[in-house]
């Protein structure tokens, strides 16, 4: 953001000192021509802006949803008789997707449980099976 700000004070003085010239050769048509095309470059930079700000904010989501997943593997790990190896963790917008193996359904209900209690779930989906 603070470059975008640079860019438009860098923008600023540069039109201004452009319209300032094109005053002071006394023809109008060429300063609504520079003024026409400035108002395209500001148009087109709040554009630039707007993609830079979406980019960010996927790339906020992609590391929100990583932290997540590694809080739930982490935990995942501190519970002894829990073999997290057989089990896949994935997050999408929040959403935790469990998938994997376990010995019984009372593994199964605590592995849930454990990623539901790890801020900034929203949901979790789990596609666990029994080993049998």
């Amino acid at each position: 953001m603070k470059s975008i700000k640079f860019t438009h004070s860098l923008l600023a003085v540069f039109l201004g000192s452009v319209l300032t010239s094109s005053a002071l050769a006394a023809d109008l048509s060429v300063g609504k021509t520079l003024e026409s095309t400035g108002q395209k470059i500001d148009k087109s930079l709040d554009k630039a802006g707007d993609k830079i700000d979406n980019s960010l904010k996927k790339a906020d989501a992609y590391l929100d949803d990583s932290a997540i997943t590694a809080k739930v593997k982490k935990k995942l790990l501190e519970h002894k008789g829990i073999n997290s190896r057989d089990i896949a963790v994935k997050t999408e917008k929040g959403i935790v997707h469990l998938s994997g193996f376990v010995k019984n359904k009372h593994q199964a209900a605590k592995i849930v449980k454990i990623a539901h209690g790890i801020k900034g779930v929203k949901s979790v989906k789990s596609t666990i099976e029994i080993k049998k």
